[in-house]
């Protein structure tokens, strides 16, 4: 695998079309984009993005060999764990005896949200025998069909027409979310309540004082109930203390290629401090609780 870190978007697609004209297959080039829009507001994931994180980190945690592009912040993020990443994945095969019952939680337990029809990556749902899924880092869902317990086909379609557009020989499922419940800790609701309590204490806004005891709740329920939820990557580096970053998911013998390395350690630190000031700012306003940058990107 080779990791191409480049200063912009603009440079990692003249990159990539350069690689094409070269013979690289540009199934086996993967681009890495941000996932750090969760950290500046609140709003719900953008799906394509993520999908194109996830599926570019998968590349880099597999055993394939891939060419990954990305931007300096994108591949210094901190993001789930090897491990964590490797165990998340799901892999389907025509003849396998799957439980339809646990195989759908296991797809919620991977991040996956119910929607019926699915349009966005992320979602499944189910009519009958048939399971519609829209894997994370795919560009068309796909539907396992069974028989009973047993997978008889695996075909992608288009979600427009629902029209089936080729079989599968299998199918690898990666998570749908960049932050994953793995175990359960009975104290972090009682942790988080009483941090913001304390906190809050010393906004000079009593608003923004209110704000924070009432949204870090909802979160705390939501996180005790191991629910996704929009907020959820606020709390990565509770769940996922041990994150490291894309660049520590290449293996021996990989290659990691750093285009202008001096343009890249000035681009690095300026969004480090973009990152510490949104961080403070969101935090002073009673939006979140306080966490400086290295909880999410590594220096």
């Amino acid at each position: 695998k080779i990791l191409v870190v480049t200063a912009s978007y603009d440079r990692a697609l003249a990159w990539q079309a350069k690689l094409q004209i070269c013979g690289v297959n540009p199934d086996c080039i993967s681009q890495l984009p941000s996932g750090q829009s969760q950290l500046f507001e609140d709003a719900a994931p953008v799906h394509i993005a993520l999908s194109d994180r996830l599926g570019a980190l998968r590349a880099l945690a597999a055993d394939e060999p891939r060419i990954v592009l990305a931007s300096p912040g994108a591949a210094l993020e901190r993001t789930l764990p090897r491990d964590v990443l490797l165990d998340a994945f799901v892999k389907v095969v025509p003849g396998d005896a799957i439980e339809p019952r646990k195989f759908l939680r296991q797809l919620v337990n991977l991040g996956y949200e119910h929607q019926e029809p699915v349009r966005l990556p992320g979602q499944f749902s189910q009519r009958g025998g048939i399971i519609d899924i829209y894997p994370t880092g795919k560009d068309l869902p796909v539907r396992i069909e069974l028989f009973g317990d047993e997978v008889e086909s695996i075909r992608r379609f288009d979600p427009n027409t629902q029209r089936s557009v080729g079989k599968l020989p299998s199918l690898e499922l990666s998570p749908s979310r960049e932050t994953l419940y793995t175990s359960k800790d009975e104290g972090l609701r009682d942790l988080l309540v009483s941090t913001a309590e304390r906190e809050a204490t010393t906004l000079a806004d009593d608003a923004a004082s209110e704000r924070l005891r009432e949204m870090v709740s909802l979160d705390a329920d939501a996180l005790s109930e191991r629910q996704y939820f929009d907020r959820l990557d606020l709390y990565r580096p509770m769940l996922h203390p041990d994150s490291a970053c894309a660049i520590d998911l290449l293996g021996e013998g990989d290659l990691l290629v750093l285009d202008e390395p001096l343009e890249l350690e000035t681009i690095v630190t300026r969004a480090e401090d973009e990152l510490a000031q949104a961080l403070e700012a969101r935090a002073d306003r009673g939006e979140i609780l306080r966490s400086p940058a290295i909880d999410f990107i590594l220096p």
